[in-house]
């Protein structure tokens, strides 16, 4: 099973044709209202969304196709005067991953959506959610239940544009919308969410709960439960009753790692506050741009706090312009920073050391009994689906590079990274010119030996230790 706090990529929504169309042309949510009931008895929602798209190419789209759960039903769609629109919908099978089952919609547009500009749909649909564990999906637990309840993009418990392809997997983080979510549930549970809380309203045993977001984000999660709420300034910590003292050590740690990504990078922009949603153990963690769900055992030790390193370094990483990015420079990042954070805030020595050499020896092991991934450089690894090594090659590549230039100018490197391509996104080569023109150091042949060529691999199979690697490259231009 892929490490929890890789999940949140781990979900394929899917922003590609199918397989006998050509190149598909997408609208983008500008807004997205959803209007959720959820019903213990029966153990089924019921939902009311109105999303507003906006066609952002150079062509007209003909076609809005969405995917929702297999199990959930659309009854009606209509435009924002409430006209019927024509649709279809038909449970089928994704692509490339054939026990994944959606429910796949396609709504023909008489009039089609012209460049910039914009139409509005509202859709009433209901039904369960069960969850996708059958299909290898393990964190995708989600279902209906008073003990805990979980509305997110992975369960596709609302609906997603897309067609039932997996060739795409990273498309739906391009997203970006802004969103406001009524949820109806009774009133001895809490809805917990990373927007702001907006509303609160009971009537007959039912609360309803009204969450505006704080940005705009590229996904929307809900966790019911009987949460208690520990806030402090902007930061929020819904946690279950029996983790109060976890939930103490999480919100220092989100404030401690706050402070000190802060010190090194320098301020976010438009910081609004940040929350944490405990979860049970094996739904995933999980980081959206306000919020983070983290499972129920980093509530239970103090020397499970990594996982919330990561998540929070993440804050300072810009979108990727690539459709199917490989990632080594938002994860191989974070999971280095992860290290480097447990080092500094719980003088941890050696931390980045050990984690860096027991990388390498795994990744030994792995690339000698595969050959074929020693040809593979990491600047294909979105295309070739080998995403999880970027974490661990990343970690020790960043950690090699961290070494090489010092930590002055990394973090410069980070913090001016984040400002410059906050607002455009940035692609690879953005991220390797940038991190070389802010460095005196000569980072071309670093990057050309970690990312476009496989000669770094070549070392680790060859049996070099992490001491090796920083000895090799600090002493290389």
């Amino acid at each position: 099973m892929k490490p929890i706090y890789k999940c949140l990529f781990v979900f394929a929504i899917l922003f590609n044709s199918l397989s006998s169309a050509g190149p598909a042309t997408y609208p983008k949510t500008l807004t997205y209202d959803l209007d959720m009931t959820i019903d213990y008895e029966t153990e089924k929602l019921s939902a009311n969304c109105e999303i507003t798209y906006s066609n952002k190419s150079d062509e007209p789209i003909e076609t809005i196709p969405l995917l929702l759960y297999r199990l959930l039903s659309v009854s009606s769609i209509t435009d924002k005067d409430n006209n019927e629109l024509p649709f279809t919908q038909k449970i089928i099978s994704v692509t490339g991953w054939e026990k994944l089952q959606v429910n796949f919609i396609e709504i023909p547009l008489q009039n089609k959506l012209q460049p910039k500009e914009q139409m509005t749909i509202k859709m009433a649909y209901s039904g369960y959610l069960l969850g996708y564990t059958e299909t290898g999906w393990r964190y995708v637990k989600d279902h209906i239940s008073k003990n805990f309840t979980i509305i997110r993009t992975d369960g596709f418990g609302y609906p997603i544009i897309g067609y039932p392809d997996d060739d795409e997997m990273m498309a739906i983080v391009k997203e970006s919308y802004d969103y406001q979510a009524s949820i109806t549930v009774p009133e001895d549970v809490l809805v917990a969410n990373g927007g702001q809380l907006v509303n609160k309203i009971s009537k007959d045993n039912q609360t309803t709960w009204i969450y505006k977001s704080k940005k705009p984000a590229w996904r929307m999660d809900f966790a019911v439960a009987g949460y208690q709420l520990l806030e402090e300034n902007e930061n929020k910590i819904f946690y279950f009753p029996q983790d109060s003292s976890g939930a103490r050590n999480i919100m220092d740690a989100l404030k401690n790692s706050f402070n000190l990504y802060t010190s090194w990078f320098g301020p976010l922009d438009n910081y609004k506050g940040y929350s944490i949603i405990e979860v049970p153990e094996g739904y995933g963690s999980q980081q959206d741009i306000t919020c983070s769900m983290l499972t129920a055992d980093n509530f239970k030790s103090e020397n499970k706090l990594t996982g919330l390193y990561h998540e929070i370094s993440h804050l300072w990483n810009v979108k990727p312009l690539e459709k199917q990015p490989c990632r080594v420079e938002s994860e191989g990042y974070a999971q280095f920073t992860q290290f480097l954070a447990l080092e500094k805030l719980e003088n941890r020595e050696n931390a980045v050391a050990k984690a860096a050499q027991r990388y390498i020896d795994r990744l030994r092991k792995t690339f000698n009994e595969k050959e074929d991934l020693q040809s593979i450089p990491v600047k294909d690894y979105g295309v070739r689906d080998m995403t999880d090594y970027s974490y661990t090659l990343g970690m020790v590549m960043f950690a090699v590079m961290y070494n090489k230039v010092g930590e002055t100018d990394y973090y410069k490197m980070i913090g001016s990274f984040y400002k410059k391509y906050l607002a455009s996104g940035a692609s690879l080569d953005d991220f390797t010119r940038h991190f070389n023109n802010e460095t005196s150091a000569d980072l071309q042949p670093f990057f050309d030996d970690w990312i476009y060529t496989t000669k770094a691999i070549a070392h680790i199979t060859a049996g070099k230790s992490y001491n090796d690697l920083l000895e090799l490259y600090s002493n290389s231009n």
